[in-house]
C-alpha cells in the first residue's frame, strides 16, 4: 500500500522505534499516529506525525479520533519492570487487545503484532501463555490481514537495558547458525523491515510468521 496511514502501539520501544523511522523516512507513509500513555514531543515534532496520548485501560470507551489503514502493536514489558504476573498481562495482553481495537475502529485493515517466539494460550510459561493469549484475541477482531510475528531474542540498542536478553543474545549469536531458525536470535531493524514489507502487501487472512520467515523481507 502507498499513501498509508499507520498507527503505532510502542513506539519508544525497540521494534516499534525502529519502524517508526523507517516509516519517518518513507514517503509512502502518509500519516503516523503514536498511540501512547504521555506525550513524545521528540517524535511528533515530524509534521506527518500525531501523538494520541491516552490511558490503555480506557480505550474501550474512547470514540475515534482518526482514520488509519494499518496499525503496529509492539507492547511489552518484563516481570521485572512490570513488578507482577498480573501487571504484565495488563500489558502485554490487555494493552495491545485494546490498542488493535481501538485501531480497527478507526479503519485499520491490516494489524502487524509483535508476539514471541512459543507464544501458545496453554504454555506454562506466563510470558508465553500472556503472548499466546494476545494473539487469540486479535485473530477475532476482524482484520483483513492479520500478521503476528514470532520472534526469539531481539538485538539492538534498548533505552532500558535486560540484562537476560543482552547476555542470551551475546552467547548465542556466534552459534546461531547453528540453532533452529525460529531460535536464532533477530535484529529489531530486520524486524522493522518485515512489518514495512507486510503493510505493503499484506495479504489477506492470519499468518504468524517465525523462523526462517522473518528474516525474508
Amino acid at each position: 500500500m502507498t499513501d498509508t496511514r499507520v498507527m503505532i502501539a510502542g513506539a519508544t520501544g525497540l521494534v516499534g522505534g525502529c519502524f517508526f523511522e523507517t516509516a519517518l523516512d518513507d514517503s509512502d507513509y502518509s500519516e503516523i499516529v503514536l498511540l501512547g500513555r504521555r506525550s513524545l514531543p521528540e517524535l511528533d515534532a515530524h509534521e506527518k506525525v500525531a501523538t494520541l496520548t491516552t490511558d490503555f485501560s480506557g480505550l474501550e470507551t474512547l470514540a475515534p479520533s482518526c482514520e488509519v489503514d494499518a496499525v503496529v502493536c509492539a507492547l511489552g514489558t518484563t516481570i521485572k519492570k512490570a513488578g507482577s504476573k498480573e501487571r504484565l498481562f495488563e500489558i502485554d495482553c490487555l494493552y495491545t487487545e485494546a490498542a488493535a481495537s481501538y485501531a480497527r475502529r478507526c479503519g485499520a485493515r491490516t494489524l502487524v503484532v509483535v508476539s514471541s517466539v512459543g507464544a501458545s494460550p496453554a504454555a506454562s510459561s506466563h510470558y508465553l501463555h500472556t503472548k499466546g493469549e494476545m494473539e487469540k484475541r486479535v485473530q477475532s477482531m476482524g482484520f483483513e490481514a492479520c500478521h503476528i510475528l514470532r520472534p526469539s531474542l531481539l538485538m539492538g540498542d534498548r533505552k532500558e537495558k535486560r540484562f537476560g536478553e543482552a547476555l542470551g543474545v551475546r552467547l548465542l549469536s556466534p552459534l546461531s547458525f547453528l540453532m533452529p531458525a525460529k531460535y536464532r536470535p533477530i535484529h529489531a531493524d530486520t524486524l522493522a523491515r518485515k512489518i514495512d514489507a507486510l503493510l505493503k502487501n499484506p495479504g489477506e487472512g492470519v499468518v504468524v510468521h517465525q523462523g526462517a520467515s522473518l528474516f525474508q523481507v
